[in-house]
């Protein structure tokens, strides 16, 4: 399995803020970012610099988000 196959498998929770559905979303082709798909709120981007980097930058970015750590521009966050 590929590490694009790999990435696919990996399981993103719903949303910490509003409970909505999110995406691992690729940047330009040099990191990977979780999105909601409600509210907006996003994780911070993982850069990778190779393709033996990929799966490292997706798990990282999936595992930050799993835990709550997202950013969001709604007022007081």
């Amino acid at each position: 399995m590929n590490s694009k196959e790999q990435i696919e498998q990996l399981e993103i929770n719903d949303c910490p803020l509003c409970d909505g559905g999110a995406l691992l979303e690729e940047e330009c082709g040099c990191g990977y970012y979780v999105m909601c798909l409600e509210c907006g709120c996003h994780s911070v981007t993982i850069d990778f610099r190779s393709e033996e980097e990929r799966l490292d930058a997706a798990k990282r970015t999936i595992m930050l988000w799993n835990t709550g750590k997202v950013i969001s521009s709604s007022p007081g966050e």
